[in-house]
């Protein structure tokens, strides 16, 4: 498939094109190394964020510098989603995700299942394209942004650790 990140809906599914473009972005987002602090503030301070087995949830301190009241109350919640983006690129110089298809639980749903694939260059040299799904929970936060409450990864990381040590 072509590169995307706009999520195709099922036939008959309506999604609010915020929504859509919120997890467009989230996952442009994803994409560019560096972005720790934009990635983060994509998270409810209490947010769960699963990536393969690896567990984080909101808690006190975080690298955020806060510019404003809002932001500091993000700042104080994300130290262990920080601490998972800032590892999902260690052994990652590049990523690009391509967002295939968006299924809601309902029509009035903001929990999805989503799914795609991800190009990685690997920091080894190696490249690797892998498939991911993944489960998000989004809810619209007082500042009015859509932010994920839940999201967790299933994708192959044996296949990465693999071609890593090619």
């Amino acid at each position: 498939m072509a590169h995307t990140y706009r999520a195709i809906c099922p036939d008959g599914i309506d999604i609010s094109p915020d929504m859509i473009e919120f997890l467009g972005d989230f996952y442009r987002i994803s994409d560019i190394p560096g972005e720790h602090d934009q990635y983060v503030d994509l998270f409810m301070p209490s947010a769960t964020f699963i990536l393969a087995s690896k567990r984080a949830s909101g808690k006190e301190g975080s690298r955020l510098q806060p510019a404003s009241p809002a932001q500091t109350a993000m700042a104080n919640s994300q130290p262990e989603i920080m601490n998972t983006r800032i590892g999902m690129w260690s052994a990652v110089a590049s990523r690009r995700h391509t967002v295939h298809k968006v299924f809601p639980s309902s029509n009035s749903s903001n929990e999805f299942m989503l799914y795609g694939s991800v190009a990685l260059g690997l920091r080894s040299g190696a490249n690797i394209d892998v498939d991911w799904a993944a489960r998000a929970d989004i809810v619209k936060a007082a500042d009015g942004k859509w932010r994920m409450k839940f999201y967790q990864v299933y994708l192959d990381t044996g296949a990465i650790t693999a071609a890593a040590n090619q």
